[in-house]
C-alpha cells in the first residue's frame, strides 16, 4: 500500500487522549470534538482547538469548515463518531474539504454492521475474547492488546491464542482495514475448543496510540510496542435505574455555588442554576439581588465554619426565601464545568488556597481574573449548559440547551405528539410552553384534568388513558413526555427506556421548549472552548480598563 502523505493538521472525533499526545508530539495541529467535559481531552490546554459540541454531522461539517483539518480520527469514539464519519463520507462533505479518514477507513466502518456474528445464545457459557490489532501502511498486521473475560477457572492457552490472531489478521484482510486498528470479538467453547467470531469493531481503546502512530505513517518495526501483548480484564455489568429528580417545594429554584475562601476574600468560581438535572452558569433566571444575597450567603458559610479552600453550597430560593440545603468544604462534581464555562482553572486555584495561597496573590498572578469572579458575568456572554457529563455552549440558552440534550441523549424532537400530565398548581406557569409546543406543530396528547385546562383556554388536546400511551410511547408515536404529577409510572418509565425525552417540572418542560424553538429557528453555532475563554478574558480586561479610568 502506498505511503499516504502525513497531514499537518488532524481533527480527533472522542476523548483519544493518548492518540491526541502522539498528533501534538509529532507536529500536527489537533482539533478536539467531544461533548464530555469530564475528560482530559476536554482541557483547552489539551489541544489547539477543543469543541464541546454534539457528534453529529451538522456540527461536524461547521467544525470541519472553520478548522479546514486535514485528517480525520475517529478511532477512539463512540457510536455517533461512526455514524457521524459516515454521514460525512456519503454526503461528500469529507471530499469536498479534502478531508482523509485515518486510524480506520470508511469500508471498516461499514463491516462493522455487514460482518455475519454467531447469535448470542449460541455462545452462552464460552469463554469471551477481544483482540486489537494493527496494521501499518505496508500491510503488517499486528496484535496490539488480548482483553479476556475473567475466568477463575482459567485463561487463554496458546493454541487457542494463535488459532484467534489467524483468524483476526484474514478479517482484517477481508474488510480491507487500512493503516491502524481495529478490534475483533470471539467466543471459545471451553469443552471443544471450538472458536467464533462474535463481532468486528473498527475502533480500540488501549492501544489509541500506537494506532495513531501508523496513521500518520510510522511502520509497526518503528514503534513500540510493536509485540503482541496481554491485558486480562474482568466484565463488569452495567445497571441503570429508574431516575427519580429531586422535587423542591413550590416555586423553588435550586441553585449550586462553587467558590474559594482565602481565610478573608471570597471568590466566587460559578454560580449555576439547576433546572431538572441540567446545570445554566450564568442562571438564567436570578437578578443582580439575587447574586449579590447568593455571595455574601456564601461568604457568611465560609466564615462561620473557619474554613480555607473550596467550597460548594446547594441553595433553594423559594417565595424571595434563599436556604441552604447543602454545604460541602470541597471541590464539588461542577468544578469541569465551572473552569470551562468561565476559562478560569478552578481545581488548581483551589489547591494553591489549600496551600497557602491569597485569592489577591492569584489574582495577581493571573491564575484568577484581576477583577470579578464567576458570579459576575458581562452582559452578552456565552451560556452554558452542563446535562449530565456533557456540556453545551452558545450565545442564547435554548441552543445552548439543545447542543447539552443532544449530546446525552439525542436531539430533541421538532415535531409529533406529546403526552402532558401536570399537577394543580402547575396550569398558570405550564400555559406558555404548551402554546409553544402547539404553535411549533406538536400535537397534545393529555390526562382528563389537564385536557380540560388546555380545552379552556383554547388549546386543542386529546384526552388518552395510560395504558393506550403506553403502548404509543414503546411504539414510537409519542416524542415526549410531561408528568409532573409523579402518578403516571408506566408512562414514565416506558418513556425512558425508549429513550423520550420525560420531563417532571414546569421548569424543565419550558427549558426543552426553548431548546426545541432553536433547533427549528437554526439558532446553533460552533465556537471552539479556547476561542470561548479568550473571549471572556477580553471582555474582563476592558471591562476591567473602563472601570480603571472612571477612579
Amino acid at each position: 500500500m502506498p505511503r499516504r502523505p502525513e497531514p499537518r493538521s488532524v481533527l480527533v472525533i472522542g476523548h483519544a487522549i493518548a492518540a491526541g499526545r502522539v498528533f501534538k508530539a509529532a507536529g500536527l495541529r489537533v482539533t478536539v470534538v467531544d461533548s464530555d467535559l469530564t475528560t482530559a481531552a476536554a482541557d483547552p490546554a489539551f489541544a489547539d482547538s477543543t469543541y464541546l459540541e454534539p457528534v453529529d454531522p451538522v456540527t461536524v461539517e461547521k467544525i470541519i469548515a472553520r478548522e479546514q483539518p486535514d485528517a480525520l480520527f475517529l478511532t477512539c469514539g463512540g457510536q455517533a463518531a461512526l455514524d457521524t464519519t459516515v454521514a460525512l463520507y456519503e454526503s461528500g462533505v469529507l471530499t469536498r474539504y479534502g478531508v482523509e479518514l485515518i486510524g480506520t477507513d470508511v469500508d471498516a466502518i461499514l463491516a462493522r454492521e455487514e460482518l455475519a456474528v454467531s447469535p448470542p445464545m449460541s455462545v452462552r457459557g464460552w469463554k469471551k475474547f477481544e483482540l486489537e490489532l494493527v496494521r501499518d501502511h505496508a500491510g503488517k498486521v499486528a496484535v496490539a492488546c488480548v482483553r479476556e473475560e475473567f475466568d477463575p477457572a482459567g485463561t487463554l492457552t496458546g493454541g487457542a491464542y494463535q488459532r484467534m490472531r489467524d483468524v483476526a489478521v484474514e478479517v482484517t484482510r477481508a474488510v480491507g482495514l487500512g493503516p491502524g486498528g481495529c478490534t475483533i470479538g470471539f467466543a471459545v467453547d471451553p469443552g471443544s475448543g471450538r472458536t467464533v467470531v462474535t463481532g468486528f469493531d473498527p475502533r480500540v481503546t488501549r492501544s489509541s496510540a500506537l494506532v495513531a502512530e501508523l496513521a500518520i505513517g510510522r511502520a509497526l518495526g518503528g514503534v513500540e510496542p510493536c509485540h503482541d501483548h496481554f491485558v486480562v480484564a474482568e466484565t463488569r455489568s452495567d445497571a441503570t435505574g429508574f431516575p427519580v429528580p429531586d422535587r423542591l417545594p413550590g416555586d423553588a429554584i435550586e441553585i449550586v455555588v462553587d467558590a474559594l475562601y482565602d481565610g478573608s476574600e471570597l471568590y466566587l468560581g460559578g454560580v449555576m442554576e439547576r433546572i431538572e438535572g441540567v446545570y445554566v452558569l450564568p442562571p438564567i433566571t436570578l437578578g443582580r439581588s439575587d447574586l449579590a444575597r447568593i455571595r455574601e450567603s456564601t461568604r457568611a458559610l465560609a466564615e462561620s465554619t473557619g474554613m480555607r479552600g473550596p467550597l460548594n453550597v446547594r441553595y433553594a430560593l423559594a417565595s424571595g426565601v434563599l436556604c441552604v440545603l447543602k454545604q460541602n468544604p470541597r471541590t464539588g462534581h461542577t468544578v469541569p464545568f465551572v473552569s470551562k464555562a468561565t476559562g478560569v482553572p478552578l481545581a488548581e486555584a483551589a489547591a494553591r488556597v489549600l496551600l497557602g495561597a491569597g485569592i489577591a496573590d492569584l489574582r495577581a498572578e493571573g491564575l484568577l481574573p484581576a477583577a470579578g469572579d464567576g458570579g459576575t458575568f458581562p452582559p452578552g456572554s456565552a451560556v452554558a449548559v452542563k446535562h449530565g457529563e456533557v456540556m453545551g455552549i452558545d450565545s442564547a440558552f435554548g441552543a445552548a440547551y439543545a447542543k447539552a440534550h443532544a449530546a446525552a441523549h439525542g436531539p430533541l424532537p421538532t415535531k409529533g405528539k406529546v403526552f402532558l400530565s401536570f399537577a394543580g398548581r402547575d396550569n398558570r406557569t405550564m400555559i406558555f410552553p404548551v402554546k409553544a409546543m402547539v404553535d411549533a406543530g406538536f400535537e397534545i396528547l393529555a390526562t382528563g384534568s389537564t385536557g380540560d385546562v388546555l380545552r379552556r383556554i383554547g388549546v386543542p388536546a386529546t384526552i388518552a388513558r395510560e395504558p393506550s400511551i403506553v403502548d404509543m410511547v414503546m411504539a414510537g408515536e409519542v416524542v415526549l413526555v410531561v408528568d409532573t404529577l409523579s402518578r403516571a409510572r408506566g408512562i414514565r418509565a416506558a418513556a425512558v427506556a425508549c429513550g423520550i425525552p420525560c420531563f417532571s417540572t414546569v421548569r424543565g418542560f419550558a427549558a426543552a421548549v426553548q431548546g426545541i424553538e432553536a433547533v427549528d429557528r437554526g439558532q446553533a453555532s460552533v465556537v471552539s472552548l479556547q476561542e470561548h475563554i479568550a473571549e471572556l478574558r477580553s471582555v474582563r480586561e476592558r471591562t476591567t480598563e473602563q472601570t480603571g479610568s472612571l477612579t
